[in-house]
């Protein structure tokens, strides 16, 4: 379990106790923002995990070199995370990132080759890698289109949005796995 576990159980208890108290509109209301909350939350989530396992892994590999490890921080992902991944089509929520390529080859051709055909020949990775970028897709979306008055209605439901971040959640976790 995860705070975007926790962020849906509570929104779940609210939108269930607007519902059982006759209040619909409200309650549908919630719903619609509540949207822009998790996928801001989720995308923020994984931001965090991947920036955690990179570091790590620089950790790991210099021997815990501190001088190496503060560049890479504030220079190499610091405001850097946005350029690690190919998200999708601007503007077009039904065009997101199709592979995680553009991340993989930073590592180097061959674990590109050999980590992008493991994701390819697994439809659960394939399926988690794809959730992953549609979650970044949409997040980037909500904030460079005026996130306040940005329609989700009829785009994505939030049970939807929500299994995105489950199924996005494996492709970090194989990724810390293959790092």
């Amino acid at each position: 379990m995860d705070a975007i576990d926790s962020l849906v159980e509570e929104f779940r208890l609210i939108t269930g106790f607007l519902r059982d108290g006759g209040q619909i509109s409200l309650s549908i209301d919630v719903d619609r923002h509540f949207k822009k909350v998790i996928i801001l939350s989720s995308a923020s989530y994984f931001e965090y995990r991947i920036q955690n396992i990179l570091i790590g892994f620089v950790a790991e590999k210099s021997g815990n070199n501190n001088e190496l490890i503060s560049f890479f921080k504030k220079r190499a992902i610091g405001m850097q995370y946005h350029s690690l991944f190919t998200w999708g089509e601007k503007n077009d929520p039904d065009k997101p990132g199709k592979n995680a390529n553009t991340f993989l080859s930073l590592f180097g051709d061959e674990f590109k080759q050999k980590v992008g055909q493991e994701i390819n020949n697994n439809d659960v990775l394939s399926e988690a890698m794809k959730a992953f970028l549609e979650i970044g897709h949409l997040r980037n979306i909500l904030v460079h289109s005026n996130f306040a008055v940005y329609p989700m209605d009829d785009n994505i439901t939030s049970d939807e949005i929500y299994g995105l971040h489950k199924k996005g959640r494996v492709f970090v976790e194989f990724i810390e796995g293959k790092l």
